[in-house]
């Protein structure tokens, strides 16, 4: 038990180091230089040199207590930042309640409908020539399986929230409801406890990266803000929420698909640990039946 916890003390003071102090560190360097010194690199470079001759950075004592109060600020800073982050993903995720995000999200659902209505006439037409043996039908198939890509690009599912990534991730939840019939919020718990452990870790990991996207946006966000002092940041921090904006697309995908593969992989583990008769994979009625067993409905 003590080599256990030296070793999770350990990997906690690793994270810590990694998570918070490194990058807070590095932001309150720049942030002191931004504000003292804007674009003046001459004027930084000198005082550096300067600090460096001085005698107070040969004092051991002196540097410890600026090492401390260093660590201390970035700790602090990262905390901002990471709170930060959960508030970017909250709004990533978030429904569409007040007037402006209503009017953004029918925005999107107009054009999902549009693409949609293209993409079942398409579907339509090449059915109607595959029937009737007509030369044109392979093209035709090959040009409605266009439209559902384009189609899907705007959204697995009719949009429901303000942006993207919010609807990409919640279409598992529909989408497991509308294959398996199966209410994803209340079996997730239950299911999880079933998963192996191979599956967790995906899943944990995968969770972790799109999360580390959050904090690359809330990053850039907090180097943007400096950019009033140093325009240089403003070019920095607005590439960082770019490029945390399109890795979250990518991580937020990967984190939706792991979590719908679950339920196709496991689910009928789940169905067989609460006693619901699925004999093969999960069926809409296994579904139906572990759904108001979950609910605990009467």
């Amino acid at each position: 038990m003590t080599k256990l916890l030296e070793t999770l003390g350990g990997k906690l003071a690793e994270r810590w180091l990694q998570l918070l102090v490194l990058p807070g560190a590095l932001y309150l360097v720049v942030a002191v230089a931004a504000v003292r010194y804007g674009v003046n690199t001459s004027a930084l470079t000198r005082d550096i040199n300067a600090l460096a001759a001085s005698p107070a950075t040969r004092n051991t004592g002196t540097i410890l207590v600026v090492l401390i109060g260093l660590a201390a600020g970035a700790a602090l800073v990262g905390i901002v930042v990471r709170a930060l982050g959960s508030l970017v993903e909250r709004i990533w995720l978030a429904d569409a309640h007040r007037s402006v995000t209503r009017v953004l999200t029918r925005r999107r659902l107009r054009r999902w409908q549009a693409a949609d209505e293209r993409y079942r006439t398409a579907l339509l037409a090449a059915g109607r020539a595959h029937v009737s043996g007509s030369a044109d039908a392979p093209e035709l198939a090959r040009k409605a399986e266009r439209l559902a890509l384009a189609r899907n690009r705007v959204g697995l599912t009719p949009p429901r929230r303000v942006f993207w990534l919010g609807d990409r991730i919640g279409a598992a939840d529909l989408r497991v409801l509308s294959t398996y019939h199966l209410d994803l919020a209340s079996a997730w718990p239950r299911l999880w406890l079933v998963i192996p452990e191979e599956s967790r870790l995906v899943l944990q990991a995968a969770r972790a990266e799109f999360a580390s996207s959050t904090r690359l946006v809330a990053w850039g966000v907090a180097y943007f803000v400096l950019g009033f002092a140093s325009w240089p940041l403003f070019v920095a921090g607005a590439a960082t929420v770019v490029a945390g904006w399109l890795r979250g697309r990518g991580t937020g995908t990967t984190f939706a698909d792991l979590v719908e593969s679950t339920v196709d992989v496991h689910g009928r583990n789940l169905a067989a640990a609460m006693g619901v008769e699925c004999p093969e994979v999960l069926t809409p009625q296994a579904g139906e039946q572990l759904t108001s067993l979950l609910r605990k409905e009467s």
